[in-house]
């Protein structure tokens, strides 16, 4: 009996010991991954973090045989818009696109300029002031606070202060042209602008916010990742590939042209209004066809 009590007590011992050490080194900070989280769904998508945009190689200026600069408006009630104005509040689809370039603009990681229905200037004395051209002018609610150290100014709005609800259309300007040095037809977007569309008290009325060259955007769109269908939440994309593989619906309200006028300046019906822009699709599309021979 004693002979099986000396073996058995130093087992005990061992095992009290261990469960001890277990119970020392379980911490709630073994739950959480590196991200100091728990997933909360399948694996559907990655870290974005660290992506990059697909660089496009500018062509130079001797090599652009042909070349067409079109205006588009997009509705984002249009259902294949969608993706671009829900979630109207952040969630686990992420944020609407309205919210991610308000914050961009509010940190000044990209430039935002004024808008001008003739010309789009981006130049520094063309640059808005984000207080006094968006802020106040469209009644956000925010709080300002100046660094003491730095003197700079910052600004903090809530997210549901940001109007998204009200930004429901973007103009797009584009360039549709033709490198035959890579003897390639393709369209580079040049900057998009925000559409508030509100009653200020005399009816619903567009208002413009800004220009925002689309190169400065693509660096923070590439890394953000928004839900493109109901059918397949596995189906993700990010902002960039939305533009760029062209998954939006959209309507022409302007091509380049001497005199500067909009299709609406010269087009009195909805139907003659239709015909035009169909008209500058047909133009673009037989210009693309007529480069090659069969």
């Amino acid at each position: 009996m004693k002979a099986i009590n000396r073996i058995l007590l130093p087992l005990m011992v061992v095992f009290a010991l261990g469960a001890s050490a277990f119970a020392q080194s379980s911490t709630t900070d073994d739950f959480f991954n590196e991200y100091g989280e728990i997933p909360a769904n399948l694996p559907t998508s990655y870290d974005m973090k660290e992506l990059t945009p697909i660089e496009y190689q500018s062509p130079r200026a001797d090599d652009i045989y042909w070349q067409k600069v079109v205006y588009r408006v997009l509705d984002l009630r249009e259902k294949m818009n969608y993706p671009l104005y829900y979630p109207e509040e952040p969630s686990n689809n992420g944020r609407a696109l309205f919210s991610e370039i308000f914050t961009l603009i509010k940190d000044k990681k990209v430039p935002a300029f004024k808008f001008e229905f003739a010309d789009e200037k981006f130049t520094k004395a063309n640059a808005i002031d984000f207080e006094e051209d968006i802020l106040k002018k469209f009644e956000i609610i925010y709080k300002a606070q100046v660094d003491p150290t730095t003197k700079v100014r910052t600004f903090e709005v809530e997210e549901a202060d940001i109007p998204n609800r009200e930004v429901i259309k973007y103009f797009m300007k584009e360039v549709w042209f033709f490198d035959r040095n890579s003897s390639t037809f393709t369209v580079k977007i040049i900057a998009i602008c925000p559409v508030l569309v509100t009653d200020r008290g005399v009816g619903i009325q567009n208002f413009p916010i800004c220009w925002i060259p689309y190169d400065n955007l693509r660096p923070y769109f590439v890394q953000h990742e928004i839900l493109i269908t109901d059918k397949n939440n596995g189906a993700r994309m990010s902002f960039d590939d939305l533009f760029i593989k062209r998954r939006f619906a959209s309507n022409i309200y302007k091509e380049s042209n001497i005199q500067n006028r909009m299709i609406l300046d010269y087009n009195g019906t909805q139907e003659d209004v239709k015909r035009e822009q169909q008209r500058i699709k047909t133009d673009i599309i037989n210009m693309e066809q007529d480069l090659w021979e069969y």
